[in-house]
């Protein structure tokens, strides 16, 4: 009974109510828009840098954080690998080496950062390798060459099939050298990285550092979803512990990464704040006009015994059939909104004149969706509590109505 009145006195007003609705929905779309597209964005964004770095999860030396080193390796790369590969969630594990050296030609010598790794486990893995304009990769793991980047190539003026030389310390904290020739030239148009990485062979890596043939200073991990990595990540660290290593979340290997997206999250935040607190002060405005324009009839109705818990009743449910409705409207505008912005995207280069780049990463540029059903059940859930929130006030008000100050004053 409480139900049906209130449904009808939501329509006494019908266009105050329509108006009503329309904003919740309309602000429901929003939110949903805009955090579909934040975590699509975030989304690619990691899993760009995770092909371009470390993976989503990283096995590395215990203490390579603190004081990295070629000195520091986890055993048993290859074992751990394996097994690794053969869990559920994981689509691929890969063995790397990873440091710093100097890279000199006749010209110039500049510090770079190298990856030591098989091409042939890593093609279609790691981005570098999708990106050679010119030459080409080495066919296996032990040859004596590099890929640079463009910028690194301008720099120490030397082109495909010319020799450079590679030092660094080995494993003992000897510094060691070795003759290399460039494969091929890769170019992402990021120039920190075209400037600065150098792919070299593993195994020719491994000899030059005086590695065994199972030791390594990485195991890149690639998650099915990369949003379990903290949990995946506290799983795998007993598993490389007896091998000195420890597993770490993308999170935590790629910091500049982590924090461009909490401070994007942060804004979006804000922004979702906004539009709860209008939908609220819309709802609030609808409940309350309402419960103004029907004091007298409140008085009556408590004057021939109805209580104010009933009378409280009535409005709060009032406010909460406008949530459902306006909630139930909202989600179904926001179906083939969300199907478009999923499949087609956002293309975002008119406005762009060049790549756009975060922490090292290049950035998508379409923006396309991406549903996660926590954040669409938060989103929902948080409206609603809100919405239930803004009734509240006039819902009182109208409970403690006095029908004899009531009915003698209006």
């Amino acid at each position: 009974m409480i139900i049906r009145i209130a449904w009808r006195n939501l329509w006494r007003n019908s266009r105050r109510t329509i108006i009503t609705l329309i904003s919740i929905a309309f602000g429901f779309l929003l939110a949903i828009t805009f955090t579909s597209l934040s975590d699509g964005s975030y989304g690619k964004l990691i899993d760009t840098a995770a092909k371009m770095g470390s993976g989503h999860i990283t096995i590395e030396p215990i203490g390579y954080r603190e004081k990295p080193g070629n000195d520091l390796t986890v055993t048993d790369t290859y074992t751990i690998a394996k097994k690794i590969k053969t869990m559920p969630g994981i689509t691929n594990a890969t063995v790397r080496i990873v440091g710093q050296a100097m890279m000199a030609t006749a010209a110039d010598s500049a510090g770079v950062g190298f990856v030591g790794l098989d091409p042939n486990t890593e093609q279609g893995i790691f981005f570098l390798l999708d990106h050679i304009k010119k030459g080409s990769s080495f066919a296996s793991s032990n040859e004596k060459t590099v890929l640079i980047g463009s910028s690194m190539a301008k720099m120490l003026e030397v082109d495909v099939r010319k020799k450079m030389v590679i030092t660094t310390t080995d494993k003992n904290g000897e510094v060691v050298s070795g003759l290399v020739r460039v494969a091929g030239i890769f170019e992402t148009g990021v120039d920190e990285v075209d400037k600065y990485v150098v792919i070299v062979p593993i195994d020719y890596m491994r000899g030059l550092l005086g590695y065994k043939d199972h030791e390594a200073t990485q195991v890149a991990i690639y998650l099915k979803n990369r949003r379990a990595a903290e949990r995946m990540s506290k799983n795998l660290s007993p598993l490389a512990h007896p091998h000195g290593g420890v597993a770490l979340p993308w999170s935590e290997t790629m910091p500049d990464v982590a924090g461009l997206i909490l401070m994007d999250k942060t804004g979006n935040y804000i922004f979702q704040i906004i539009i709860f607190l209008l939908i609220g002060a819309g709802i609030l405005n609808t409940v309350l006009m309402s419960v103004m324009e029907r004091l007298r009839e409140f008085g009556v109705m408590i004057a021939v015994g109805m209580t104010p818990r009933r009378i409280w009743s009535m409005v709060i449910s009032e406010a909460v059939l406008l949530a459902i409705v306006g909630l139930i409207v909202g989600a179904f505008v926001s179906i083939p909104v969300y199907w478009y912005l999923s499949t087609h995207g956002i293309d975002i280069r008119i406005w762009l004149s060049e790549k756009q780049v975060y922490g090292g990463v290049i950035m998508e540029p379409i923006m396309r969706a991406t549903f996660y059903l926590d954040h669409f059940l938060f989103i929902f859930g948080g409206v609603f509590v809100l919405i239930i929130f803004a009734g509240l006030y006039p819902a009182f008000f109208a409970a403690r109505t006095r029908p004899a100050k009531t009915l003698k004053t209006l």
